[in-house]
């Protein structure tokens, strides 16, 4: 794609300086480590523009150089290459969930520098919560003693991103009444702050790691544990719908007899396929073998052992988030799907299983159409989506180019 605009469509020319700035630097961003003539040729710039645009990047730290492979059969010297600066910025990147919370230091190259986790108890309130939260970002902040681009904030749905606000939280109702994004943006009023979906921003940052080269034109990420939600990423752009609650994949129906769900709703896929729902019906099969304070590694370790009860308890799971995707397949037609979050822990077993059973139910053309795969470095994966949304709003962005000295 060429990036390049002339100062002839009206613009000023710090208008078309910010705007060769933001192609550099995502160049930069998307390749890892590039030439100063790659970017030249993938922008459409001059070098005299590249060597000008990139030495002043260099001098605020937000490029460095670094020596490049030699590519096979080069002689000479090996060319200089650019990458973005892991010394002076860093991104923060906050993750709601409804059983605990995290907080993330990274620098510019995507590197995780901290993660802090904290467990929330059941019958903490959001005020209770929000206090720990600023208390760990704070020391976050002060120990770094770098200069913050910006917060990003995780939560999850459904959530309108234009208001930024949770409108349901299942069995966690308190949060729908909390502005969390909006305190967090008052109390760090210096510091760009930035919110998203947490399955929007993991499909965000399983796109940038699988999706990006697998040839995909629509990308169906399932994010499968504390709460059931999806991300679409089409033609590589992470579809949000009008309100920012496209992909709520938990609050579709799979039996319309089912109980009623708190979003208004009957027989939901969250409330049979939740990390939730899975730990009462272990509790309930007597039969099962677990520590009586049993967490998510007992069960992953149980079901990697093949304890057959946990296995039958595990699968049934696998089968009912089957169903919901068959629906998503039949709706949205995607090529690659990507299961992430908690549920990636039980492994390739667990998605075959998945993988089987949409295989039963859906036409076997469309099926041929199907790749499934893992997520991953899948621990972080929503923290690292925000990463990349922080990082895109800020660097990408000619509206937030300004701040950057």
């Amino acid at each position: 794609m060429n990036y390049e605009i002339k100062k002839s469509q009206g613009l000023t020319l710090k208008n078309v300086q910010e705007h060769n700035r933001s192609a550099i630097l995502r160049e930069v961003y998307e390749r890892g480590l590039c030439s100063r003539t790659e970017i030249g040729d993938k922008v459409g710039l001059d070098q005299a523009t590249i060597t000008r645009a990139v030495q002043r990047l260099v001098d605020e730290d937000l490029l460095v150089e670094s020596i490049m492979g030699k590519e096979k059969g080069q002689r000479g010297r090996r060319s200089i290459g650019l990458q973005l600066s892991p010394n002076l910025y860093r991104i923060v990147a906050v993750r709601l969930q409804r059983l605990s919370f995290k907080v993330a230091l990274w620098d510019l190259t995507g590197t995780s520098l901290k993660v802090v986790e904290k467990s929330i108890n059941p019958s903490e309130k959001p005020f209770g919560v929000f206090d720990q939260i600023v208390k760990i970002i704070d020391q976050i902040i002060s120990d770094c003693r770098d200069d913050v681009l910006g917060i990003g904030v995780t939560l999850p749905g459904p959530f309108l991103e234009g208001s930024e606000r949770i409108i349901l939280m299942t069995e966690s109702p308190e949060w729908q009444d909390f502005d969390l994004v909006h305190k967090l943006r008052e109390h760090y009023e210096e510091i760009p702050l930035f919110s998203k979906h947490d399955a929007k921003a993991a499909a965000l940052s399983v796109w940038n790691s699988q999706g990006i080269n697998s040839g995909s034109e629509v990308m169906l990420y399932l994010s499968a544990g504390q709460g059931i939600g999806a991300g679409i990423v089409i033609n590589g752009k992470v579809f949000r719908g009008s309100q920012g609650t496209a992909g709520e994949l938990g609050h579709t129906s799979i039996d319309k007899d089912g109980p009623q769900c708190h979003c208004g709703n009957s027989g939901c896929l969250e409330m049979y396929s939740s990390r939730l729902t899975l730990f009462r019906n272990l509790k309930k099969n007597k039969k099962v073998s677990l520590p009586e304070q049993f967490n998510l590694n007992d069960v992953v370790e149980a079901y990697q052992k093949r304890s057959k009860e946990v296995v039958i308890e595990v699968d049934k799971i696998g089968e009912i988030l089957a169903q919901g995707l068959v629906n998503s397949i039949n709706f949205l037609n995607p090529d690659l799907i990507i299961l992430g979050d908690e549920y990636a822990s039980f492994g390739e077993t667990f998605l075959n299983t998945i993988e089987k059973s949409v295989r039963e139910k859906i036409l076997p053309k469309v099926f041929e159409n199907l790749t499934f795969a893992l997520a991953k470095q899948n621990e972080h994966l929503v923290i690292t989506g925000s990463y990349h949304h922080v990082l895109q709003s800020t660097l990408f962005d000619m509206n937030h180019l300004n701040f950057v000295n």
